[in-house]
């Protein structure tokens, strides 16, 4: 199908969406906002969509340009669409949402997702420990570590960056394993019978060095997550540290949370 074709079909199917608005209910813009984020929710559109134009929503949800604008900036906001000067409004690759109490590993979670993911293995050694990693590995300072980066990619897009660190003295030769095509954690269990159990983590805001930004393919001005794991084996010994750098625009994490019960 031509792409102008496959462009009108596309503001075809979003038309529909539209609709009266309750005057009085919630405000306009956010009555289109949620109407929009319906159908971007819905999976039927793929990332690179375009968008109806501004004054063809307004037509459709029978609204001002003005509140169409603002439903819009909303979904900017939230990196669920993108501007494009001169070219339109596009849908964005869909969030990876990935939970924060939970210790699986990547491989598990693209499968679960139905994503397609690859390794890829960009450099593995050992070093000495540095004083944060000691004390997170709980180790000595400068004492021998294995230190693996990789490179996780998720639907053919670079999603995050990890920096592993193990103690050298309890996994002899473990360089010798292409962690690129092999996991991590199933080959402590397999072969020194090392399961992880719970971790320690931590996330923040950051924004990326000049490399990590070329690996992950965008602008070093975007944030990124910065995530820092400890995990635990059931005897409780801390055996890996892994630094995350994960790419902003397409991972959401998810913590569920309790109100303590009164004393």
């Amino acid at each position: 199908m031509a792409k102008g074709s496959a462009d009108a079909k596309t503001a075809q199917e979003w038309s529909r969406i539209g609709g009266p608005l309750v005057q009085g209910a919630s405000p306009l813009y956010h009555q289109v906002y949620r109407a929009l984020r319906t159908r971007l929710e819905s999976g039927e559109l793929s990332a690179g969509d375009r968008l109806p134009t501004e004054k063809e929503l307004a037509s459709s949800f029978g609204c001002s340009l003005v509140t169409i604008r603002r439903a819009l900036d909303e979904l900017v906001r939230e990196g669920a669409i993108t501007r494009t000067r001169g070219k339109g409004t596009f849908v964005s690759a869909r969030r990876i949402d990935r939970e924060l109490n939970q210790l699986t590993s990547f491989t598990d979670e693209m499968s679960l997702m139905g994503l397609s993911q690859e390794t890829k293995l960009l450099g593995g050694e050992i070093t000495e420990a540095i004083a944060s990693t000691a004390d997170r590995l709980g180790i000595a300072e400068g004492a021998p570590v294995y230190a693996i980066e990789r490179l996780r990619v998720a639907d053919d897009e670079p999603l995050l960056i990890e920096h592993v660190f193990l103690p050298a003295h309890m996994f002899p030769g473990l360089l010798s394993v292409d962690f690129g095509t092999t996991s991590l954690y199933s080959y402590l269990y397999e072969q020194f019978g090392v399961e992880l159990v719970r971790g320690h983590q931590t996330v923040e805001p950051a924004l990326p060095s000049a490399r990590e930004a070329r690996l992950l393919e965008q602008d070093r001005s975007q944030p990124v997550l910065l995530l820092r794991l400890t995990s635990y084996s059931s005897d409780g010994r801390p055996i890996e540290y892994c630094r995350t750098v994960v790419k902003g625009s397409r991972a959401r994490y998810h913590l569920e949370v309790s109100r303590p019960r009164s004393l």
